[in-house]
């Protein structure tokens, strides 16, 4: 009997570092960090602030390792921000180019503050 088996395809780059990837929100220092087997890599830092009952989460800026970058991993750390402000029920204020663009490519996954 002639069987084939099919080998899996070799896993990207991208695909294993987002599978061990872990975001992790530091509110103390107001931002999302960026983990990889133990290593800090990124972060996404932020301020809140609250006017009139309405809360917005302004985006200071997005920094990456240049090693990690290209891999999706920017997005993963934004995307954990959104989250974030989401389940506040806040608003999102892009002041970093990175978040801006993003939610340029994707309109309405979030409040977004006026400018």
């Amino acid at each position: 009997m002639n069987r084939k088996f099919r080998q899996r395809p070799p896993q990207s780059a991208q695909s294993i570092l987002q599978q061990i990837a872990q975001v992790v929100h530091n509110k103390e220092r107001e931002r999302f960090e960026l983990w990889v087997a133990g290593d800090l890599i990124g972060v996404l830092g932020y301020s809140t602030e609250t006017r009139d009952g309405e809360t917005t989460v302004t985006v200071l800026h997005t920094v990456l390792y240049d090693e990690y970058t290209g891999h999706g991993l920017g997005t993963r750390l934004t995307r954990g921000a959104i989250a974030y402000v989401r389940d506040q029920g806040a608003r999102l204020k892009p002041v970093c180019t990175f978040t801006k663009h993003y939610l340029d490519a994707h309109p309405g996954i979030v409040a977004v503050a006026p400018a």
